[in-house]
């Protein structure tokens, strides 16, 4: 945990675009490391691993709440900014940020299309990588890749545009 949280809770983060829901999947996803433990491959990276367990606990949540709102409205009908999860200054500046325009754009994606622009892009997996914590084949990583950037790209352009997002 004390290795490799601050990694797994940024993924889970953008995965989920809330620090609630972020703090939920990383602990849930070492829950699952602790009890699954003896399934891990020596050799192997346990990034790539916790990255799937992540994506596929994030998958089943968004099953659990299909049709069901994830986040209240507000008392005063107001719209409201999410906190942003807290950092150390000095390590943030170490860390690649993505602007704020970027994360817009991300959440504005499926959780397919992040969870792919994420290892690819942010990450910085290779396509076997990916594939390995997608379950899929690498080809089917280029194809997801390929249309997720391609979505992204005209997300970015209409915030260019508009100046947002919807």
């Amino acid at each position: 945990m004390a290795k490799f949280g601050r990694q797994t809770y940024n993924y889970a983060y953008r995965l989920c675009g809330n620090e609630a829901d972020a703090r939920d999947l990383t602990q849930e996803a070492f829950i699952r490391v602790f009890r699954a433990w003896q399934s891990f491959r020596p050799g192997t990276s346990f990034l790539a691993w916790i990255y799937r367990i992540v994506t596929n606990l994030h998958r089943d949540e968004l099953r659990r709440r299909k049709g069901v709102f994830a986040q209240p409205l507000p008392d005063d009908n107001q719209p409201h900014e999410q906190a942003a999860p807290h950092h150390d200054p000095i390590e943030a500046m170490h860390e690649r940020q993505l602007s704020a325009g970027m994360e817009r754009a991300l959440r504005a994606l499926t959780p397919e299309q992040r969870s792919v622009i994420l290892l690819a892009d942010v990450e910085e997996y290779s396509y076997q990588q990916i594939a390995d914590v997608l379950g899929c084949s690498i080809g089917t990583v280029r194809s997801r890749l390929h249309r997720a950037r391609a979505q992204l790209r005209r997300l970015l352009e209409r915030e260019h545009a508009t100046g947002s997002l919807g």
